[in-house]
């Protein structure tokens, strides 16, 4: 390791844009995510460590220049032996450098973000993508951790050929992670733990990282939450032609606009809120309130600092 990385982005992508510049640097990464009282003890405790693994990620979140210039000596020792990540969720245009690294301005634009990737791997590889395709590719895969991963099969699968149809797309990325995390919430529903476990162990084989799996599982639970609050619109049981013609009246009816609507249920596409809301139906509001409880702990353990974060979920699932 030489450069310090001090990215500029914003905090609803923090967590996206520390897998991405993390699996440039290492494999298998072991982040730490340090932000408030916790950067300086973060710092102090790695710099002073005997031993410490290669593919340790130690982030700052919103580091004060002074802080960072009090811990410049440890920062300037530590780089050489892991990689260094300085996240600014509000950088300013005339921000400056208060260290020496390598400044990486992300884009914020989910949809620009995407493209952008896509069209790197793309030219990297040779390859070409169809505007038919791209919309494939974005529709089904709603991570952008796994977004080089599920390309990467993608390319494999066209071989020889230079263009990716959205007929492609749609050959190899058949089952999306949402799907699967349904089925992960089914089986917590009918109290299967050990299939819930199962569902949770491929999605890590299929390369989805374990803090996006919690993402994924914070925003379904808080959207299950809503549903949960609209059971008398939508009846249990009902056919997917009924909830829709409902779903968009009483959508249309809404006084609510929210900056980010990804995380509110009137905004999410019907078939996802249908499913939502069928799953929803099967649990009770005590539980999922424990459950989101769960993850927002994990998460707290996790930026804190954790060898055991896959034991800790596990944990989580079979307490759900």
């Amino acid at each position: 390791m030489s450069d310090i990385i001090i990215a500029l982005g914003v905090r609803e992508n923090v967590l996206e844009d520390v897998h991405i510049l993390s699996r440039k640097s290492v494999d298998n990464p072991e982040v730490l995510i340090a932000a408030g009282k916790d950067i300086k003890n973060s710092v102090i405790e790695k710099a002073s460590a005997l031993f410490i693994e290669n593919n340790f990620i130690l982030v700052l979140l919103d580091p004060p220049d002074d802080l960072i210039n009090t811990l410049k000596t440890q920062l300037l020792s530590l780089k050489e032996k892991i990689q260094i990540i300085l996240y600014y969720t509000s950088a300013s245009n005339d921000f400056h450098k208060p260290i020496e690294g390598n400044i990486v301005v992300l884009e914020k634009e989910r949809g620009k973000r995407i493209k952008e990737r896509v069209l790197s791997i793309l030219k990297k590889h040779g390859k070409i993508m169809t505007d038919k395709g791209f919309q494939a590719l974005k529709e089904k895969i709603k991570d952008e951790s796994i977004l080089e991963m599920e390309l990467m099969k993608i390319i494999n699968f066209i071989g020889e050929k230079q263009e990716i149809k959205s007929k492609d797309v749609l050959s190899v990325v058949t089952e999306t992670h949402e799907e699967s995390l349904f089925s992960l919430f089914d089986a917590l529903a009918l109290m299967k733990k050990k299939e819930a476990l199962n569902i949770f162990e491929n999605l890590l084989l299929n390369g989805l990282h374990i803090l996006a799996i919690q993402g994924y599982l914070v925003k379904q639970t808080r959207l299950m939450l809503q549903a949960k609050d609209m059971e008398e619109v939508f009846k249990a049981g009902s056919e997917y032609s009924h909830f829709l013609k409902t779903f968009n009246k009483w959508k249309e009816g809404l006084d609510l606009k929210p900056s980010d609507r990804r995380q509110h249920f009137p905004y999410q596409k019907p078939f996802y809120a249908y499913n939502l809301s069928k799953t929803s139906q099967k649990l009770k509001r005590k539980d999922l309130i424990a459950f989101f409880d769960v993850l927002t702990d994990f998460d707290t353990k996790i930026k804190r600092g954790s060898k055991f974060d896959r034991i800790l979920l596990e944990y989580g699932l079979l307490e759900a």
